[in-house]
């Protein structure tokens, strides 16, 4: 069984101590007061993950818990995306899905915030913003059976802080696309409350190196 968050472990009071995440209640905050505060914490928690990315079992433990979560799901095509920087490294998941029967379909960025998906092949290019983007053949994200995203952080009830562009809130808000969709982060980004703007697309699961949560 998938652990709900009221049996997982969070330290948001831990996260507070150390400055991060603090003063995020989003009772009653209006759209451009989210808007602020999510660029503040998300300024802390970029701070916070030059530490985390170095650290050993990390990738390993991220593949595991995604493994987990695909066998959970019975999910074979998966929507996932290159690690960049300090993003939480599932690049041993992405290398070994093929040998575990699953076929992996990534977005490339276009310049208009819209997301292009292509199958995996293992080839890649810089992309708009620089980094590396895969090549492939064109493919339809309503062909995922599970979707996996970037976050900076995600609270216990699915909503998502990402990097402030809205790629992924644009590509999810499409009706046609029904797949659950998992945030990917370290433990101590997993928080009890983070800023909501309209716009933004909660998840239904949260996967950590150390831990699976289905939301709700």
């Amino acid at each position: 069984m998938v652990p709900h968050p009221h049996e997982a472990k969070f330290d948001f009071a831990g996260m507070q101590r150390k400055g991060v995440g603090h003063g995020v209640k989003i009772s009653g905050m209006s759209q451009a007061d989210a808007s602020n505060a999510k660029k503040l914490l998300r300024a802390q928690l970029s701070a916070a993950r030059h530490d985390l990315v170095r650290h050993p079992d990390v990738a390993q433990g991220l593949e595991r818990q995604l493994l987990r979560l695909t066998h959970h799901l019975g999910a074979k095509i998966v929507a996932a995306y290159l690690p960049f920087g300090t993003e939480p490294n599932i690049y041993q998941f992405v290398t070994g899905a093929a040998g575990h029967g699953i076929r992996l379909i990534m977005p490339v960025s276009h310049l208009d915030g819209s997301l292009r998906w292509v199958h995996y092949t293992g080839e890649s290019a810089p992309g708009i913003f620089g980094f590396d983007e895969p090549v492939g053949p064109e493919a339809a994200l309503t062909d995922a059976q599970l979707i996996l995203i970037p976050a900076s952080a995600v609270d216990t009830r699915g909503n998502r802080l990402g990097k402030g562009k809205g790629f992924y809130d644009v590509a999810l808000a499409d009706a046609s696309v029904t797949a659950p969709v998992a945030a990917v982060v370290y433990d101590s980004e997993v928080l009890a409350d983070i800023p909501v703007e309209d716009h933004d697309q909660p998840v239904g699961f949260v996967v950590t190196p150390s831990q699976l949560i289905e939301i709700g």
